[in-house]
């Protein structure tokens, strides 16, 4: 989910608070974006 979404939907006025409690990043995720950003070009 988009955080900015999330932010609105749980009512934080931080995003910190939104991106520290609800995001987890694993290895294979930063993967998968960096593809992402490959392959656009």
């Amino acid at each position: 989910m988009n955080p900015k979404a999330l932010q609105y939907i749980m009512g934080h006025s931080d995003i910190s608070l939104t991106l520290n409690k609800y995001t987890h990043l694993k290895y294979e995720d930063a993967e998968s974006e960096l593809a992402k950003v490959y392959s656009s070009n």
